[in-house]
């Protein structure tokens, strides 16, 4: 698969109580189509959210459609599809 190749790490910092976590992060590598460095631009002047908030949605999403696309034949993704195609393009359109 062609694309940008990404090393997402993941460390927990605390649990819901607000108490110190000492775990293993979550490392993994993940192809996208997209640059997601500019998708987080791109998102950051267009959407009416902390620029936290906007990072995690912008990785999220991209991440989630990568793996939906690689992923088309299964069935919980085919029934998805429709809605998501519709939530992108409104996300497009701003």
């Amino acid at each position: 698969m062609t694309g940008h190749l990404y090393k997402v790490t993941v460390e927990q910092l605390e649990d819901r109580k607000g108490n110190p976590i000492e775990a293993s992060p979550l490392c993994f590598e993940a192809r996208c189509h997209d640059d997601l460095f500019a998708v987080v631009d791109k998102l950051q002047a267009k959407m009416p959210l902390s620029e936290a908030d906007t990072q995690a949605f912008a990785v999220g999403l991209k991440l989630f459609s990568e793996v939906m696309m690689k992923n088309r034949d299964n069935p919980l993704f085919k029934s998805f599809k429709p809605a998501f195609t519709e939530f992108m393009m409104a996300l497009k359109k701003g």
